[in-house]
């Protein structure tokens, strides 16, 4: 099994670790729903050191980013993030990621744990030119401080004036001979910096920060909780709401996707834009008591017609109720409408809505 720089300190501080895409992760510490609430209203450390890390650099590595994914960037500057999906040719996802413009033309691509293997393969098979693909995972850390307290605890660590970085941007700084990437983004809604960092000081940074957040209450955090919290600001999860079977329409992504221009994956979208959607991906929130899970029964109330799968399903800290996330037929999916939930043996009530489920101070 994998582990990342920081594993036998999560042994070591009494985390309970689980086997996730083939690495030693911890999943909790003190507990889900608390870690989840100090990351709301405090602060916490996530290890994310088993992400992709791959680079694309040379005078044709923008052009490729193009063709390869959906969104744009040539527009992009120097220390700046854009998301996009990752598409097969029948528009399905390979994956998702976050693209990094470290220059001129050299990018860093963030890519999912589980699929970094495949999308290094699937980018060496489809780049051409002057580019070179390089992946550097194995030689760099990652940790992400996320909460309304994360700046005020960086700060202490930095030289650089964190003020000036925006959201979906980053920048360097140089401390003790270490050079950190950090990028003011994450996974949990909040405010907070996801920072990359060579992996033999991977756990010097992560101790220098679990001191100076002492004041703050900052502790760590594991899975279980980065998952409550994604799922509250409904940030889709790559082999749940997005994966190689459902077409990259219908499920949030419009938004980073310019069908205007040409990309790997583009003609099923348009085929499918111009038919209509047979397949939507939907939020919703139980009207009454229960917890949905990962792969429950959607159905239709009157006449219990099976129309659809529940992709991500939990209890929601914040809102003490039921949430989650379902593909569902596209006829049966406007905002408002009562839809059932099958929970052991049970069909419970569940309204559709917009948006997030919880508004933070980055994602309303």
């Amino acid at each position: 099994m994998k582990k990342t720089p920081l594993n036998q300190w999560h042994h070591n501080h009494g985390a309970r670790m689980v086997d996730f895409s083939g690495w030693d992760m911890p999943i909790q510490y003190e507990g889900i729903i608390a870690e989840h609430m100090r990351t709301r209203q405090g602060a916490s450390l996530f290890d994310v050191s088993h992400m992709g890390e791959l680079y694309l650099e040379g005078k044709d590595a923008l052009a490729n980013l193009e063709r390869l994914l959906p969104n744009r960037f040539g527009d992009m500057k120097t220390g700046q993030v854009r998301y996009s999906p990752m598409l097969y040719e029948n528009g399905t996802f390979v994956d998702d990621l976050s693209v990094y413009r470290l220059c001129d033309d050299k990018f860093l691509l963030c890519v999912n744990a589980s699929n970094k293997d495949k999308d290094h393969a699937w980018i060496a098979q489809n780049i051409k030119g002057e580019v070179v693909l390089t992946d550097k995972s194995d030689a760099t850390g990652q940790i992400a401080i996320q909460g309304p307290k994360a700046e005020a605890i960086l700060k202490k660590l930095v030289k650089i004036d964190l003020t000036k970085i925006g959201y979906w941007f980053f920048d360097w700084d140089l401390i003790d001979g270490k050079e950190l990437l950090i990028a003011r983004m994450g996974y949990t809604g909040e405010d907070g910096f996801e920072i990359f960092i060579d992996q033999e000081h991977t756990l010097w940074l992560w101790e220098k920060l679990m001191e100076l957040g002492q004041e703050e209450g900052l502790q760590p955090a594991g899975l279980g909780a980065r998952d409550t919290l994604r799922l509250e600001v409904a940030f889709p999860l790559y082999g749940q709401e997005i994966d190689d079977k459902h077409l990259a329409l219908g499920c949030g992504m419009s938004r980073f996707m310019d069908l205007e221009k040409e990309f790997i994956g583009r003609s099923p979208l348009l085929a499918a834009q111009k038919a209509g959607l047979k397949e939507q991906l939907v939020k919703f929130v139980l009207v009454g008591k229960g917890v949905p899970r990962n792969h429950c029964k959607v159905v239709d109330l009157n006449s219990r017609e099976l129309i659809g799968e529940v992709t991500s399903g939990s209890h929601s800290p914040v809102l003490s109720g039921g949430i989650g996330m379902a593909w569902i037929k596209a006829e049966h999916a406007q905002p408002g409408k009562i839809i059932g939930i099958e929970v052991r043996d049970r069909v419970l009530e569940a309204k559709l809505i917009q948006g997030s489920f919880v508004k933070t101070s980055k994602k309303a």
